[in-house]
């Protein structure tokens, strides 16, 4: 089965395995692998690394879904990032 660039192939356990592309010069591999510790190099599994950005991508569109607009791609992650830091913002202003 083919999706939006993604290639989702059933295994023999009963698993699934994707695969994706990423274009020449578009390093966001290299990236994803240095923030999170993971890939070849790393200790991190990057399998498990992908699996939780799924889930979080999947509970951000499940957030965003509600909103009387629309908002993707770099917009959403600048919203996403300002409400991290906003909320480490009042955690540590109840805690001094």
């Amino acid at each position: 089965m083919c999706l939006a660039g993604i290639v989702w192939t059933m295994t023999d356990d009963g698993g699934t395995t994707i695969g994706i592309w990423v274009g020449e010069g578009d390093d966001v591999i290299d990236e994803f692998d240095e923030r999170l510790n993971c890939g070849p190099g790393h200790v991190g599994s990057r399998s498990e690394e992908i699996k939780e950005a799924m889930r979080l991508a999947v509970v951000v569109r499940e957030t965003i879904d509600g909103f009387p607009y629309e908002v993707d791609g770099a917009p959403l992650r600048h919203q996403v990032r300002q409400a991290l830091i906003e909320q480490d913002r009042r955690e540590a202003a109840m805690e001094g």
